[in-house]
């Protein structure tokens, strides 16, 4: 499955974001205090229905280790996945192809992302697009690892857990019946 980005819609701003993950992560009812404990191993999978819409994180809760986001903004149904990179990352900004895949399964999307670097903040991430379908839901409920691939780059991330937690996004972005 391929889709293309929009143009015409630009990037949620960084403010909005910022704050939409906070308040995702504060009231998540999943939250709970992990002292001490890798952020790879204490990152989990958490959803949550707000009042614009839904996000589907994975991240260490009561913290800004955020590293993928997926948020639903209603009424429209657009659909954002975020993706934090090192602050490091080549390029800092501009269009890239970015493939996302969800092994076992063979669906795989790919899709016109935007990368940018908010100075400011030391903050490097990437930003798409695309339509929520059942491929996407199909791949976060039923695949093991979820990939993301920018050139010769691949960040992985385990599902374990997702399946609980994607209710509220999928509820928000499904098209309707």
């Amino acid at each position: 499955m391929a889709v293309s980005s929009n143009p015409k819609q630009g990037p949620l701003p960084a403010a909005i974001r910022k704050t939409m993950l906070a308040l995702a992560v504060a009231t998540s009812p999943l939250i709970f205090l992990v002292p001490h404990v890798n952020a790879e191993e204490a990152r989990i999978w958490m959803g949550e229905a707000q009042e614009g819409g839904a996000v589907l994180l994975y991240g260490m809760p009561q913290t800004d280790d955020v590293p993928v986001s997926f948020c639903c903004e209603l009424p429209a149904r657009d659909f954002i996945m975020t993706l934090s990179l090192d602050p490091d990352f080549e390029p800092k900004s501009g269009t890239v192809k970015l493939t996302v895949t969800a092994p076992p399964l063979a669906d795989q999307l790919v899709v016109d992302a935007e990368i940018q670097f908010l100075e400011e903040m030391e903050l490097t991430f990437l930003e798409a697009r695309p339509a929520f379908d059942a491929a996407i839901a199909r791949m976060l409920k039923q695949g093991t690892e979820l990939k993301f691939t920018i050139g010769e780059k691949t960040f992985a991330y385990p599902l374990t857990g997702v399946a609980e937690s994607i209710g509220p996004i999928e509820a928000a972005c499904a098209k309707p019946t």
